[in-house]
């Protein structure tokens, strides 16, 4: 009995892509699907950051986990994100048949530029997101301000002149 196998070119892609995931993670280092890459020891923690006129948000995926057990610093202009997600109670690690969702410690750093004002910054869990407002530095805004005028003399004689005013003798 034969079996007839339907070949779709996008599945060898796909091998491929896997493939060349798995050879420049195993290099660098670097998270591809079921991997969990970060700091020696540490999970690898996804993050968006962005920045709005006014501030920078960092938005970090962080299902299920407990707020009490993420810890969020600032120094010297870097954000660190640590915390940790518990593995189910109910699952021991030879029952799992795949196993894509990380559990463990897990650190994140990030470098915010120089208008990050670390020290109002705010974070909330929304939906299983941490989400992180930094504040953006206003830059100073040009201002016009009169400057009044003093010394010298308007006619030659040691009259004063005032705020571009020249006063005269009568």
């Amino acid at each position: 009995m034969s079996s007839v196998i339907r070949w779709s070119p996008i599945s060898d892609l796909m091998s491929l892509h896997n493939a060349m995931d798995r050879l420049f993670g195993d290099t660098f280092g670097v998270p591809g699907p079921s991997r969990s890459v970060g700091a020696v020891g540490e999970g690898y923690l996804p993050l968006d950051v962005y920045q709005t006129d006014k501030e920078w948000v960092i938005r970090a995926a962080v299902p299920g986990v407990d707020p009490s057990a993420v810890e969020v610093t600032f120094d010297a202009g870097q954000i660190t994100i640590k915390g940790e997600i518990k593995p189910p109670a109910d699952a021991r690690p030879e029952q799992y048949w795949l196993r894509e969702n990380f559990a463990g410690k897990f650190s994140r750093q990030v470098t915010l530029p120089e208008d990050a004002v670390g020290e109002q910054a705010r974070a909330q869990f929304v939906n299983g997101m941490l989400i992180l407002t930094v504040p953006r530095a206003q830059a100073a805004k040009p201002k016009s301000v009169k400057i009044p005028i003093s010394g010298g003399s308007a006619s030659g004689n040691g009259e004063q002149a005032q705020l571009g005013v020249v006063s005269q003798k009568k």
